[in-house]
């Protein structure tokens, strides 16, 4: 218990207790209290439904009910496999949503979403665990990161409004496979993510910065290769298969403006929107950044950074400087960030930004047909504004976050020993046979040991 609460283990105490599997089965539990207050926010659309201003003024919207109602999920998958839903993810995604909606008893309309609702709450949970399994064992030195990610409040802002997170656990475990030195494994999990969402393709392109700069070319060349592997077969059955699968989302996203969230919707919400043409320039700039910053850290002097590290540097630059940065993005730069070990305070204040964000979000959609009660849209501009300097102040906080000294893939993102500890330098082991040298000479035989006075300096 000491490398999570922080007491001494007692000596009555099993020795299975201060075990990893332990210690990880316990963290792992966490996360269910984070899961039931983001089922609690669901309350009054789970009594009254989804639809209406009122799921805007209570704070319980969620994509997943809406897109039952209106995607024409009802139709499972056949419907997706014959491309009559109404959905804009990616495949995997989309594929998912389809999947789960086969479960869903016939009924209403109300009765469906609370179906629909609670089996993505059942399967959130168990991939929030998982996600939280998967840091605890690549950095088993570090539990202490473990249990930030099950207890982080972003779960209750952002968990169930999408799926996201059915992407976020197949990076971390992908992230786990390469710290495990299983590189196919690691192509696997990745190709997957990538058919999931596009901010996932940064994540690849930090494995390609932090394999190269450790030297791990062959196992590298091995996983990207899978990676693609994956992303190519499955992208050639679905065109083969209903091409409307691989191209509406890509088209959708290429005909957009700017969306909610992101900084280039300020000038919309001040009267003067952007045209698609050039949200879509701004993105491609924004991901340039992204690959120059990754770049710069590589570069840095004296320090290698991995994967995770690299990553969370890289993710949310490419989200905040997307055509949209919808509330769900924090599931997207929150876990990777825990994993690069960024600090509880850090952590706590960009969840507390985001959920300042979701509530004004939803107050300013909510404000579109009732003015009197809504957010103007001068307001939200600045709380996009406040976002992106909090996302900033998290860059720099991961930009200042120390590199561990040992090599990736010996039991950690940075490398690990087994022996679960609360922060990243162990002390060696304290025994009787095995005390640290004293700098104070021993005196001779015959002579008087002289203490200083305890105030006095050395």
């Amino acid at each position: 218990m000491s490398a999570v609460i922080g007491g001494v283990r007692g000596r009555h105490a099993s020795a299975r207790s201060g075990g990893l599997a332990h210690l990880l089965a316990l963290i792992a539990g966490l996360s269910a209290l984070p899961m039931v207050a983001a089922v609690a926010r669901q309350g009054h659309c789970v009594a009254k439904g989804w639809n209406g201003d009122e799921q805007f003024w209570r704070g319980c919207f969620s994509d997943l009910p809406a897109q039952h109602q209106i995607a024409g999920l009802d139709r499972g998958l056949g419907g997706w496999i014959a491309g009559d839903l109404g959905l804009e993810q990616l495949p995997l995604l989309s594929g998912a949503m389809a999947l789960v909606a086969e479960l869903v008893p016939d009924g209403g309309w109300l009765d469906s979403s609370r179906w629909y609702l609670a089996l993505w709450a059942v399967i959130v949970a168990a991939l929030v665990a998982s996600g939280v399994v998967a840091i605890g064992l690549t950095r088993p030195d570090r539990l202490d990161l473990a249990t930030q990610a099950a207890l982080s409040p972003v779960y209750v802002v952002a968990a169930l409004l999408s799926a996201d997170m059915l992407v976020v656990a197949l990076v971390l475990w992908s992230m786990w496979a390469w710290s495990a030195r299983r590189a196919g494994l690691t192509g696997v999990l990745l190709g997957l993510a990538m058919l999931g969402h596009a901010w996932v393709w940064g994540v690849a392109l930090a494995l390609v910065g932090a394999a190269l700069a450790r030297e791990r070319r062959a196992e590298l060349a091995r996983a990207l290769g899978t990676a693609l592997a994956v992303v190519a077969g499955a992208g050639a059955v679905l065109l083969a298969l209903t091409p409307s699968l691989v191209t509406a989302p890509v088209r959708a996203w290429w005909a957009m403006g700017s969306g909610y969230g992101s900084p280039w919707h300020v000038p919309a919400l001040l009267g003067s929107a952007l045209p698609a043409w050039s949200t879509t320039t701004l993105t491609a700039l924004g991901a340039l950044a992204a690959a120059i910053l990754g770049l710069a850290l590589l570069r840095r002097p004296g320090r290698v950074p991995s994967w995770a590290q690299l990553a969370a540097v890289v993710v949310p630059v490419l989200a905040i400087t997307g055509k949209a940065t919808p509330v769900q993005a924090a599931l997207w730069v929150v876990p990777l960030a825990i994993l690069a070990g960024v600090s509880w305070r850090t952590h706590l204040l960009v969840v507390a930004v985001e959920a300042v964000h979701a509530s004004a979000l939803w107050l300013y959609i909510g404000g579109l047909t009732d003015a009197d009660k809504g957010l103007p849209a001068q307001w939200y501009a600045v709380v996009i504004l406040a976002r992106v300097v909090a996302w900033g102040l998290l860059l720099w906080s991961l930009w200042a976050t120390p590199e561990e000294t040992a090599v990736e893939g010996e039991g950690g993102v940075s490398g690990s020993s087994s022996t679960p500890r609360i922060s990243g330098a162990a002390a060696a082991p304290a025994t009787l046979d095995r005390l640290p040298a004293s700098s104070t000479p021993v005196p001779a035989a015959g002579q008087r040991r002289i203490n200083p006075p305890v105030t006095e300096r050395p």
